[in-house]
């Protein structure tokens, strides 16, 4: 599991990491980022190299991320390095992040797990001249990225209320199960998906909840909303642990098939539940593209193409069901647990 800054300054959200992590060590050598021959071939010719630091390296969410960097850094003859913690916490990548200084790569790839306590050691590589762009997370003082890459997480919501209004014919009534208050990235995808409820005059919103996080929170929460509000047709889970404890919730009451539940991302674990129908929606996001378009980004920073970067860029999310899961075109955006 990994906690995510969320850009609000103190805010949190969760991941699950790859099982047998061994938590908390920090990996502070530099790995090649592209294992294969391909890579090595192109590394050997190059001039520049960037090294990419995720919110922590064990996460099949930042392992996409690397991938979809790894393959861009191929094509472009780049090499790209990968260091990062195995928990997302500021206190183990800040060490990483100034170690890495020193090797003066020529630009810094990263998923800040403060978006305070990481300004003063990546303004540390503006001064030295080096480019720095942030992919999934940011700083909260953006003025010193060269660009920040993001999934759209209010576009996510406005997803997951389409869907399962799809699903029920526009008729019924909906609930939100929030992780925890103040989160920026699960607040959009709870403000985006209450604003898109309203375009359904026949559907209604009977509650947003939040469950700290917490798996039985989310179970009990949806035990309650399908009790008191027999029309109930939807359940929306902001993150993992959210629409997992809310699948569980409808699976207990008897409702499989009646409610229909969404969660967000396509971890091996969402999948599986996916597939088992204890979650029936998933919005799954795009590192691969945010870690492409990062060293995309980075390379036209270090070769003067400046004109060519654009300062924000928001990802719009794929929507994954039952029905379409094994359709190529959705399942090349699940995520993967191994480095290319």
């Amino acid at each position: 599991m990994r906690k995510e800054n969320s850009g609000n300054g103190r805010g949190w959200r969760f991941r699950l990491a790859t099982a047998g992590a061994a938590a908390g060590l920090v990996s502070a050598t530099l790995m090649a980022g592209a294992a294969g021959p391909t890579a090595t071939a192109a590394s050997a010719s190059t001039k520049y190299t960037f090294v990419l630091v995720p919110g922590l390296t064990v996460d099949p969410f930042y392992i996409t991320m690397h991938n979809g960097a790894a393959a861009e850094a191929a094509k472009l003859g780049v090499t790209l390095k990968w260091a990062g913690a195995t928990q997302f916490l500021d206190t183990l990548q800040i060490p990483v992040v100034n170690s890495i200084l020193a090797s003066k790569p020529s630009a810094l790839l990263i998923a800040p797990t403060d978006d305070v306590a990481l300004f003063n050691p990546i303004d540390a590589y503006v001064k030295a001249g080096i480019p720095v762009i942030a992919v999934d997370t940011t700083l909260k003082n953006t003025s010193i990225l060269t660009a920040a890459i993001s999934s759209d997480n209010y576009q996510g919501g406005e997803a997951a209320a389409d869907t399962i209004a799809k699903l029920h014919h526009d008729k019924g009534a909906v609930a939100v199960i929030n992780t925890i208050k103040g989160v920026s990235t699960t607040d959009l995808r709870q403000d985006g998906f209450l604003a898109e409820m309203k375009k359904y005059p026949n559907m209604s919103v009977v509650a947003a909840d939040y469950d700290q996080d917490s798996l039985t929170t989310a179970e009990s929460l949806a035990r309650s909303l399908i009790l008191a509000h027999p029309n109930l047709v939807g359940i929306f889970g902001t993150n993992l642990y959210s629409a997992q404890g809310a699948g569980q919730g409808v699976i207990a009451a008897g409702d499989k098939g009646k409610i229909s539940v969404s969660g967000y991302d396509a971890e091996p674990a969402e999948i599986t539940l996916l597939r088992e129908g204890v979650i029936n929606i998933l919005i799954i996001q795009n590192p691969a593209e945010e870690g492409a378009l990062a060293v995309q980004y980075a390379y036209d920073a270090v070769t003067g193409n400046k004109a060519a970067i654009v300062k924000s860029t928001l990802l719009a999310n794929v929507v994954a069901t039952q029905a379409n899961m094994n359709d190529p075109s959705v399942s090349k955006y699940f995520y993967n647990t191994k480095l290319s």
